[in-house]
This record gives structure tokens, C-alpha cells and sequence, in this order.
């Protein structure tokens, strides 16, 4: 839990004033004490970008209420395997389920994705520095079910931020905010795949023998890449 920002923010007046003349929602739960929160959503694993917004806020308020959106990372990360970039995929439930709040979305299981995705992992990051001293902490994730995927998301999370030694100021949506309405900076939706991404600063990957750096790939990358120097990385993104 939070402090109340009113036990702890010297410009609470200030904001009350500011947010009451603009006819805005005095939700002060979601405002920091220097900055705004930023609103996110719920990645699979999350990509480097995804992680340098995380360890830059000082609140982060995860979207439970919002619409799963498709073809978005929130059941997507991307490797770079042998033979290039791989796109790994949490398959849903089919129906309502992909038309659902997030907190509703549910795996499935029809198809053995667990292993596949695993088998990749260890195709992809067997010969990089550090895959054998996290492997242990990650397996767990391909072994188990989890029947939510905002439980499969948040406990990866969790499990990498520790790998990070960092304690993320997390809490998450209580209501759908659309979008205007978020007191803080909403970035749902911002980081897709696909997106071209320039400028960020390479770093050596498995394959750099075969291919030219790939970017912001999950951050299981950077993290079998380069271990302890994983949290400066990300930090130093644009």
C-alpha cells in the first residue's frame, strides 16, 4: 500500500487546486509525490522499453479493467533464436475471453505453449552468460498453470524485478479509465510490436555472429545477455 499523498506530497493543495479548476477527477491515489503515476499495461515478460518505463516511475498503476487488446505484447514477447527473431504467443481462450477486461482473460491449454516456449528459451539463450543462473527462477513459469494471463504476467514480473533487485511501486486499476481520464500519464498501448525503435544502444546478443542487434526484445534477452548489468541498461534507454 501507498502513503496517502496527502501525508506526503508538499503540493497537495496545489494539485487539489489545479485538478478542481480543470473540472478533473481528484483521484489523489494515483499521483505521486514528484511525478505522476503512469497507467501500463500488463506485458509477458515486457520488452526493454516496457522495463526502462518501469524502473523511471516513481507510482505504476497496472490496468486490470482495460480490453485485452490483440496482437500487443500483453500475451507476446519476442527472442532472437537461430534463425532470427521469434515471436512467442500465450494462446487464449477462444470467445468472450478475447473481448474481456484484462482481469477476465483467461490461458489456454489446448495446445502444450508451455513447452514450446521453454524449448526456445533454451534454444535461443543455452550458450548466453547468464540463462543458467536465472533458468530456475523462469522454469517454474512453463511447468505450472496459471488460469489468468494477468496472474501469468504479474508473477513473471515480480520474479524478474527481484532478478533486477529492484522493488517496483506497483498497485493496480481499481476501474476502467478511458482514455483523458487517467490522472497521470497513460501509456497503454504506446509499446506494440512491430513498431520501428531507433536509437537504442546495442548490446551483445547469442547470434550477433548472424544478425545486426535486434531491439527491444523481451527482456529475457537483456537479462540472459547481461545479467547484473541488465538494470543499468535498461535505465540508460531514451
Amino acid at each position: 500500500m501507498f502513503l496517502s499523498i496527502q501525508n506526503t506530497c508538499p503540493y497537495f493543495d496545489i494539485l487539489k487546486i489545479i485538478y478542481r479548476s480543470n473540472g478533473l477527477p481528484t483521484n489523489y491515489r494515483y499521483l505521486c509525490t514528484m511525478n505522476i503515476a503512469i497507467l501500463i499495461e500488463s506485458q509477458y515478460a515486457g520488452c526493454a522499453r516496457y522495463w526502462n518505463k518501469l524502473l523511471q516511475s516513481e507510482q505504476i498503476v497496472i490496468d486490470r479493467h482495460e480490453h485485452f487488446v490483440r496482437r500487443s505484447y500483453r500475451n507476446r514477447t519476442n527472442i532472437l533464436g537461430a534463425n532470427g527473431l521469434l515471436r512467442l504467443s500465450i494462446p487464449l481462450e477462444s470467445g468472450k475471453s478475447q473481448h474481456a477486461a484484462m482481469k477476465d482473460v483467461r490461458i489456454s491449454y489446448a495446445e502444450n505453449w508451455q513447452k514450446l516456449h521453454w524449448q526456445s528459451m533454451n534454444s535461443a539463450y543455452r550458450r548466453s552468460p547468464f540463462f543458467e543462473f536465472y533458468e530456475d527462477q523462469l522454469v517454474r513459469f512453463y511447468e505450472q498453470r496459471r488460469d489468468f494471463l494477468i496472474d501469468f504476467n504479474q508473477e513473471m514480473q515480480q520474479v524478474i524485478a527481484n532478478i533486477l533487485k529492484v522493488t517496483l511501486p506497483i498497485e493496480f486499476s481499481t476501474q476502467y479509465f478511458a482514455k483523458g481520464n487517467f490522472p497521470g500519464t497513460d501509456l497503454r498501448s504506446t509499446l506494440l510490436p512491430g513498431m520501428e525503435v531507433l536509437g537504442l544502444p546495442p548490446y551483445s546478443q547469442v547470434f550477433s555472429d548472424r544478425f545486426p542487434f535486434v531491439p527491444d526484445l523481451s527482456v529475457l534477452d537483456v537479462l540472459f545477455n547481461l545479467g547484473p548489468g541488465s538494470r543499468d541498461y535498461l535505465l540508460s534507454l531514451a
